[in-house]
């Protein structure tokens, strides 16, 4: 998730995010089927850190967030940082649900397959409010209602959706992979994100699409549930997802899993809230010049009535001030660069948003600071002139 910027100035490497995930797939020894064991995200909260659910080597579930390893005890079932909350459902302890207070869900699901191999993999759900509409970039699309647009590599090249699938994973997907130097994953003794960025340049997919007899179509559209004479462009995201897994692994509690996962952030996208929003007119950059007195109003709102927002500054520039009452943010420009960050959080549903705006100084012309210390000078010498000769 990104800070909004003009249409046609996408660079996402180059974009400050508000919220960054990432997942690591592994492919199954037994088969070329590609399953995920990692995922890791990172808010721009002031206070937040890295964390990452990954299935150890040994086939384990490990939480951390930031260097500290995390449990649950037996009776706890949340845990609360600054910035997310992670519950483990207390019915089903194989399904985490990690909430970040910017309007972030995922869903995560613990799910032990049997076939075609034993193994523990992770099955990753993730929604966003409204608030990200048309700011979200990378694998899950642009999220503006628009899926001709959804395949847009990182340099803001869109990919036609209907490219060869192979087309699609070396123009589109490749372009995300995770770089040693943006990795957000914890690593183990031996591991390194040298290793896995080398392993996932070797990888190639299979681009063949799964083909199933009349009989299997049948038992895999039970299993999802899906009408067995809808077309495939009608299903839901859950169906979808359940549909494929289904056809690839052949093992109906993963494609299950799927379905349940998929329905559910389904279920929590349709109720989730909004995080306070701030006026869509402030900008995210400003250049000045030095000794330049600037005045802005930056607010936000809520969409809901029973929310009480509160605002408070994260950063100021040097000498800058910020009103909590009245909004209103004031400063002397220095020359150089710094920036303001304003927080408002929605204390009724616990959920926070920021604003950043970067500003720019440059130095006063200088040809117009000598022009005017001239003329200065010349009024003085006018003046002194006029007193002698009096």
């Amino acid at each position: 998730c990104n800070d909004p910027l003009p249409p046609g100035s996408l660079q996402s490497s180059n974009r400050p995010h508000i919220f960054m995930s990432q997942i690591r797939t592994i492919p199954l020894e037994s088969n070329n089927v590609t399953v995920t064991k990692g995922f890791a995200a990172k808010s721009s909260d002031p206070e937040s850190q890295s964390v990452s659910i990954t299935v150890s080597r040994s086939e384990n579930l490990v939480m951390r967030r930031g260097n500290e390893l995390l449990e649950f005890e037996d009776n706890i079932h949340m845990l609360f940082f600054p910035e997310i909350t992670i519950e483990r459902n207390p019915i089903d302890s194989t399904i985490l649900i990690l909430s970040w207070t910017i309007g972030v869900t995922v869903q995560i699901k613990l799910v032990e397959m049997v076939s075609p191999s034993a193994a523990l993999v992770l099955n990753v759900a993730a929604s966003v409010t409204d608030a990200f509409r048309g700011r979200t970039y990378g694998l899950l699309g642009t999220y503006d209602g628009e899926p001709t647009n959804d395949l847009r590599a990182q340099n803001g090249i869109v990919v036609n959706s209907n490219a060869l699938a192979e087309e699609i994973h070396r123009q589109f997907g490749v372009t995300w992979a995770i770089h040693t130097d943006t990795s957000l994953f914890y690593y183990e003794s031996g591991q390194s994100a040298e290793f896995f960025e080398n392993q996932n340049r070797l990888f190639v997919p299979s681009f063949t699409e799964p083909i199933n007899t009349a009989v299997e179509d049948e038992s895999i559209r039970r299993t999802c549930k899906i009408a067995s004479d809808s077309a495939s462009s009608s299903w839901n995201a859950a169906q979808r997802t359940c549909y494929y897994d289904m056809s690839i692994t052949r093992d109906e509690t993963f494609a299950q899993t799927s379905f349940d996962a998929g329905d559910e952030i389904l279920s929590i996208k349709a109720d989730l809230i909004n995080p306070p929003l701030f006026n869509i007119e402030l900008p995210v950059s400003m250049k000045a010049k030095h000794g330049e007195r600037i005045r802005l109003t930056i607010d936000a709102t809520s969409n809901y009535s029973t929310s009480v927002i509160v605002l408070s500054a994260d950063h100021l520039p040097n000498g800058a001030t910020f009103n909590i009452q009245t909004k209103v943010f004031e400063w002397t420009a220095i020359e150089g660069e710094d920036y303001v960050r304003i927080r408002a959080k929605d204390s009724t549903y616990n959920l926070t948003s920021t604003h950043e705006i970067v500003f720019q100084v440059e130095l006063a012309d200088e040809s117009s600071a000598i022009r005017s210390e001239i003329q200065s000078s010349l009024f003085s010498l006018a003046i002194l002139f006029y007193m002698l000769f009096k």
